[in-house]
């Protein structure tokens, strides 16, 4: 006979792109050029790694990735050793969500999902283990960022709803706020963590360098 080894109840989903030129931070591109902007996104990839740090036996941690010709399985398999990848599904962010909550609710049973981005790349891997705990006392849980949009999302199984997904103006001051309409309006229990800021443009970049380090 051979034991069986219960997956992790709880799964932190980072949702990323692969590193191209062109395809990354385009609102920074826009003013600091393609190939800064990659180079900025890389280290900030880089930085996220070392904060979050890897999967334990509580917490899988899973980088699901923007589908392109170049994100190859095996190559993310081989770069990304430490951690458990898969590509998003789905033909935009709600649908991109919806789907990566639903599936590993049902088919991994998984207990509690909070899902994160790159665009905070110091994002303490203790505030993460915070919000995980919040979630045994209640349903969802939203990390607010300064430009209206959040930094972190989460829920425990049985009280997820695809609808909190939907219908939200993405890339706009209005994401946070539309998303905790939408949890009030299922009824469902929330706590929210401090409020942090992301790195889109100019301005928030040269803040992050000045509080923290360069990115290049």
């Amino acid at each position: 006979m051979f034991a069986t080894v219960p997956p992790p109840p709880q799964r932190l989903l980072v949702f990323a792109r692969l590193p191209e030129l062109g395809r990354v931070k385009t609102r920074l591109a826009s003013a600091i050029g393609d190939e800064r902007a990659l180079a900025v996104y890389e280290a900030m990839l880089r930085e996220l790694m070392a904060s979050i740090g890897e999967s334990t036996p509580e917490t899988e941690i899973e980088f699901l990735w923007v589908p392109t010709p170049q994100a190859n399985g095996e190559l993310l398999r081989r770069a990304f050793a430490h951690y458990t990848v898969a590509m998003q599904t789905g033909n935009d962010l709600s649908e991109r969500l919806s789907m990566a909550f639903s599936e590993r609710f049902f088919f991994h049973r998984t207990e509690k999902i909070i899902a994160i981005g790159v665009d905070d790349p110091v994002l303490p891997r203790a505030l993460i283990d915070d919000a995980f705990g919040l979630l045994d006392s209640c349903e969802y849980v939203v990390g607010p960022a300064k430009d209206g949009g959040y930094y972190l999302v989460g829920c425990r199984a049985g009280a997820f709803d695809p609808d909190v997904f939907t219908g939200i103006e993405w890339g706009t001051s209005r994401v946070l706020a539309e998303t905790l309409q939408k949890i009030r309006a299922l009824g469902s229990t929330m706590a929210l963590l401090p409020e942090r800021y992301d790195i889109d443009t100019v301005e928030d970049l040269e803040r992050f360098e000045r509080e923290q380090h360069a990115l290049t």
